[in-house]
């Protein structure tokens, strides 16, 4: 049922329909969404009446169904590269959905855009395409066991890389929590998976150098975001990707970089092109179709020869469906027609600067962290933030409150300081421009708020 407090902050905010919609899904989805990744935080909810309803959107910009417009920064968390209902894009799906939307056979665009990827991505010797980011991560893990038959997986705190059992542990961890120890994230993960996950601290030299020389011989897989996009945005030190395939190539180990935020964003070959480190694996989706379900596992020949009948298993109805991937080809010969990377690193550095000297005039303790495509503002003291336990001096609730600010001058971040700002191509100086000048005002006014905030982590941890 609708509250008085409900109402009043729906007033408050103009959101009055897409209250009803919450009050509605809550009757038949858990907790009212379709995915957890969409829920606002704690510290949001209390505050607001409800999760926003997006009708339409176009460009840069997003329309909720009560016709409040937002610059868009969330940008379906990064998919969205080129712009909302990009007309390239969009004309080149028509173009296929009257032919026909599956068949379960192969279409002539699985082969194309194959070809293309290889032109940009260095370790894209060979692909598989399927649908999800998870079910590329998920896939890439089963790649590396069955070529080393080793069981054991790297990976490090704070990233995530997908919703399936044998990843889905330390994304969140609390920070007071011990070390290296894996945290699974949800109910319902098997405790035997835990003697198989490793887990570290991003960025340490030393203690990844310790685990290898220990472990090494049980290590199927390191996986890592190259750029850790889960937990704000972190890049790696420097060397640090470099050390990752080194202990790989010399333990035998097969290094997976999960570019599903970073591929095709960062740079035409993703962040591996950019650091000049080619993994054995790489996970691809998001900026790959700007926006259409698919994803992509790529790797060196040797490694991806595993998979096959009798052999490493990977399937799926919707792999490789011609609607993806005509929006896959379509959004990859813009990146080569068009002077996109260019235009959105302008565009990202200009609000990157911008925000920067905001926070300098108004004397507040902050930074702004990471890649104009791909950054974020934490409020800190710190020079840098350079792994998960690090944001533990962040003011995450200064940003929450920042964020409901912004939306009332029509600027849309994702609420969570975890989750990256993205800009995309359509981003132009009129957005630049109105987002400075709400950010000026905006900031005093989350400084000044007084109305009461809880952090809460994105997911439960279970132990």
């Amino acid at each position: 049922m609708l509250d008085g407090k409900k109402i009043a902050l729906a007033k408050e905010f103009s959101l009055i329909k897409s209250m009803e919609l919450h009050d509605r899904a809550l009757q038949v989805l858990p907790s009212g969404v379709s995915s957890n990744a969409r829920l606002w935080h704690k510290s949001c909810r209390a505050n607001r009446p409800c999760s926003i309803f997006i009708d339409r959107a176009k460009g840069s910009h997003l329309w909720d169904v009560d016709g409040n417009e937002y610059i868009d920064y969330r940008l379906g968390f990064g998919p969205v590269i080129l712009g909302h209902s990009y007309s390239a894009v969009h004309e080149r799906i028509h173009e296929y959905d009257e032919k026909g939307v599956i068949f379960a056979l192969d279409n002539p665009l699985e082969v194309s855009v194959a070809e293309k990827v290889q032109t940009t991505v260095p370790s894209a010797e060979m692909v598989r395409f399927s649908v999800t980011g998870t079910e590329a991560t998920m896939h890439a893990i089963r790649i590396a066991r069955g070529y080393t038959r080793r069981e054991k997986i790297i990976k490090f705190e704070g990233m995530y890389h997908g919703a399936h059992d044998y990843l889905l542990f330390s994304t969140e961890p609390p920070f007071d929590s011990p070390r290296a120890v894996p945290f699974p994230s949800s109910l319902g993960i098997p405790k035997a998976l835990n003697d198989l996950v490793i887990v570290q601290e991003w960025n340490d030299f030393d203690s990844i150098e310790r685990t290898i020389s220990k472990y090494g011989a049980e290590v199927a897989a390191i996986i890592c975001e190259p750029v850790m996009g889960n937990a704000a945005v972190i890049p790696p030190a420097p060397g640090f990707l470099k050390l990752l395939k080194e202990l790989s190539d010399k333990h035998g180990i097969v290094l997976i970089f999960d570019e599903v935020k970073t591929g095709f964003r960062l740079a035409s070959g993703g962040a591996q092109q950019l650091f000049g480190v080619k993994p054995h694996l790489s996970s691809f989706a998001k900026s790959l179709a700007n926006g259409y379900p698919i994803s992509m596992i790529a790797g060196l020949q040797e490694v991806m020869g595993v998979v096959g009948p009798k052999k490493v298993a990977h399937g799926g109805t919707y792999a490789g469906n011609p609607i993806s991937m005509a929006a896959a080809e379509a959004t990859l010969d813009e990146f080569g027609t068009k002077h996109v990377h260019d235009s959105i690193n302008k565009f990202g550095e200009k609000l990157m600067k911008g925000i920067r000297a905001i926070l300098e005039d108004k004397h507040v303790d902050g930074i702004v962290q990471g890649f104009p495509a791909m950054f974020q503002v934490l409020f800190t003291k710190q020079d840098e933030v350079k792994n998960y336990r690090d944001l533990s001096s962040c003011d995450f609730e200064l940003f929450a409150r920042l964020q409901l600010e912004l939306l009332k001058h029509g600027v849309m971040f994702d609420e969570d300081n975890g989750e990256p700002l993205f800009t995309c191509y359509s981003h132009d100086d009129r957005d630049l421009d109105r987002t400075l000048e709400a950010f000026e005002t905006a900031l005093p006014r989350a400084l000044e708020s007084k109305f009461p905030v809880e952090a809460e982590n994105r997911f439960t941890v279970w132990r």
